[in-house]
This record gives C-alpha cells, sequence and structure tokens, in this order.
C-alpha cells in the first residue's frame, strides 16, 4: 500500500514528527542515511580534555626537547575516523639575549613510539619545532612570551590519545611560566600554560 506520509507519534504526552511526501511529482526529493557513522554529528566536538600548567619549571639541559611537566592531555577517541583538535599556549621566559627556543607537539597512543604530527620540515641540523624559534629574552630579563599553538590531528584510532609538549633551548635556561629575574614586585608576575584536546565527529 502506497502512503503519503510516515508519522512519529511520542509515547506519551508529547507532539508528532511526519515526513509525508510533495503533493507533485515534480518535487519529488531523495534523502539517502548511512546506516553507520556519525553523519548527525558531523563537524560537532564531542568530548574535550584539558591540562594546565600554573606552576614554573626550569629547563636546564640545552639543545635538546624535554617535557613539560603537567602539560599531558589524554583522549579516547569515539570513531577512528574523527579527528582531534589540539590548541593552548605556553608562557616561555629565559636568561640568555642570544637563546633561541621553542616547542614541540607530541602524540603518544599506548606503548608506541612519540609521534610528531606538527613540526617544521626536516632541514640539516636546524631544530623542528611546532611554534619557535622564539627570542624569549627579548632584552627584559622580566619577559614571560606567551606562545599559543593550534592543530587538528587525525589519530585514526579508537585506543586512547595523549598529546604533551617538549621545549627546546640553545643557551643558558629556560622557564616555564616565569621570566629569569622573576622579581617579586607587583608591576610583574607569572604566567600560565594548557592543553586542550577536542574530539571532533568527522
Amino acid at each position: 500500500k502506497t502512503m503519503s506520509s510516515i508519522k512519529l507519534t511520542a509515547d506519551s504526552g508529547g507532539g508528532t514528527f511526519e515526513i509525508k511526501a510533495p503533493a507533485s511529482s515534480g518535487n519529488t526529493r531523495v534523502l539517502t542515511l548511512p546506516d553507520t557513522g556519525n553523519y548527525i554529528l558531523g563537524g560537532r566536538v564531542l568530548q574535550v580534555a584539558q591540562a594546565t600548567k600554573t606552576d614554573t619549571q626550569t629547563q636546564t639541559s640545552l639543545n635538546t626537547f624535554l617535557a613539560v611537566t603537567g602539560m599531558t592531555v589524554s583522549i579516547t577517541p569515539s570513531s577512528s575516523s574523527n579527528k582531534i583538535l589540539v590548541q593552548g599556549k605556553v608562557g616561555i621566559g629565559g636568561s640568555s639575549e642570544t637563546d633561541r627556543s621553542g616547542f614541540r607537539l607530541v602524540r603518544m597512543v599506548g606503548g608506541a613510539s612519540d609521534v610528531y604530527p606538527f613540526v617544521a620540515d626536516a632541514a640539516s641540523n636546524r631544530a623542528r619545532f611546532t611554534s619557535g624559534p622564539t627570542g624569549s629574552y627579548n632584552q627584559f630579563v622580566n619577559t614571560v612570551v606567551e606562545t599559543p599553538f593550534f592543530f587538528l590531528d587525525s589519530p585514526s584510532t579508537t585506543s586512547a590519545v595523549s598529546y604533551k609538549i617538549e621545549c627546546y633551548h640553545a643557551a643558558g635556561n629556560l622557564f616555564i611560566n616565569r621570566s629569569s629575574e622573576d622579581q617579586d614586585s607587583a608591576n610583574n608576575g607569572r604566567g600560565t600554560s594548557i592543553i586542550v584536546a577536542m574530539e571532533v565527529a568527522a
């Protein structure tokens, strides 16, 4: 039997939802829905996780990447086709006018090796940063450079994914969330760092 409409009625106390065929064959439309996937949720943020760092950290080792403590965030994608938007900022100070510092975003899945999903192309001996290099000293020992980052990652997994930040510098000392001099004065202060991971439906 041919029906002109399909009506859905609430179980109790509600209204109805009706799908009705057009009155003219010239207005025929075809609506095709896939039977799998997040087709209704495409582009929407499904979950959010964040890690914040409000304390300070000092890095003395030169010419090597070291993790920023407390700046690791974990998220478990609900579908391997979904993406992860990773963003945040890192507050960096330095003690040397000749220093050039930067950081890289690191992805970790299970016990697999670290992956660097968003760094500069390899170029001889040059360090490969997500953000940098920047002069964090800038002739002012009470300077903290707030450096933001944004990246839409495709981890292609439903296992737990972790992201962390590793910093690098080449001279003096590097500081997180504080300047080199770090004066105890009302017109000087400290900063914060944050990393946020958001699952975005495909």
